[in-house]
């Protein structure tokens, strides 16, 4: 009898250290999985994949100072800033309770974004990013390779964080279109096609030295006025087009494309890289100027396209400077 009682001790003995251990395993992975939402060096991310379930899908690639937008196009900074930081401060906010746990499974698995985090092809981190919950203060997502959701925010931030992961391309953009040293820049060209005498070829030596001539290479009378060549120069170091145009009706497109341009302006820079624009004048459409007369064009903005194939929309107030003329740098002879 006293043998089977410590049999019976050491079992009983056995099954609270077998229930001790399971529980610290346990309670081990739902810390790790609390843990590993994060993305704690965001500084050695270079790309982040991202793919919703109707395959809708983009990527962004570090490459160099900055962000591209499925290697085509310059990301907006503040966009992929914005993504890094919540990658970077997500946290768990509370698991998934029991009543609410059929339906954020059935909502990762229909309606998610998928978001892959890599540093030099490593694959760093995989996760699910599903809707908001009711209340509208957290989001419910889950790490690849776990079958526990949980509902993820960010300490101090009041909202959810699914709309951070967009996937759309044009909305991911940087307006940017000329973001230039003084240093950088070797050559600019500005094609006036109405007056095609105003058209020019500023270079730059890299030296502070200038020179100006027509497109055709031609030197043009005058003596060239450095110090505006200089300012004039001076403007490409942050210029902006206002917003995406690539929607635009193609009849449209093939309209502009068949008329004359108002301007063509390229500017080529010292490692040979060269960026192009054309612009068009657009429509009044019933605008009138401040003397209450109908406009013929739109005294605000015009058609833009980017290197052959980019559709923006531009501002008159930022670009009208950059068209300049060949006479606004020379200096009459006397």
């Amino acid at each position: 009898m006293k043998k089977n009682g410590i049999i019976i001790g050491i079992i009983v003995v056995l099954g609270i250290i077998a229930i001790i251990l399971i529980s610290r395993n346990s309670n081990s992975s739902i810390k790790r999985e609390l843990r590993d939402f994060a993305v704690e060096d965001t500084a050695s991310v270079d790309r982040i994949f991202m793919v919703r379930k109707d395959n809708q899908q983009v990527i962004l690639t570090r490459v160099g100072d900055h962000w591209m937008v499925n290697n085509r196009f310059v990301a907006r900074a503040d966009a992929v800033d914005n993504l890094l930081k919540t990658l970077n401060r997500i946290r768990v906010k509370s698991p998934v309770s029991n009543s609410m746990l059929d339906n954020a499974v059935r909502m990762l698995a229909t309606r998610n974004t998928k978001v892959e985090v890599y540093n030099k092809k490593k694959l760093l981190k995989t996760i699910y990013v599903g809707g908001a919950t009711q209340d509208q203060m957290g989001t419910f997502m889950i790490l690849e390779g776990s079958s526990v959701p949980f509902i993820v925010d960010i300490p101090g931030f009041t909202g959810y964080l699914s709309t951070r992961f967009f996937i759309e391309e044009v909305s991911w953009r940087s307006t940017e279109l000329f973001k230039y040293n003084f240093s950088d820049i070797k050559a600019i060209t500005v094609v006036n096609e109405s007056v095609p005498e105003k058209s020019f070829r500023l270079s730059s030596s890299g030296k502070n030295e200038y020179s100006i001539t027509g497109i055709d290479g031609a030197a043009l009378p005058g003596t060239l006025d450095t110090v505006g060549v200089r300012f004039y120069i001076s403007q490409f170091e942050k210029v902006n087009f206002e917003f995406i145009a690539d929607s635009a009706p193609q009849r449209l497109k093939d309209s502009l494309l068949a008329a004359k341009p108002y301007r063509k302006l390229s500017l080529e820079d010292h490692s040979g890289v060269t960026r192009k624009i054309t612009a068009w004048l657009r429509p009044a459409n019933g605008k009138l100027d401040t003397e209450g007369k109908p406009l013929i064009w739109d005294d605000e903005r015009m058609w833009a396209l980017i290197d052959d194939q980019s559709w923006v929309v531009i501002q008159f107030y930022v670009f009208n400077s950059l068209f300049a003329n060949s006479n606004n740098f020379l200096i009459p002879v006397k």
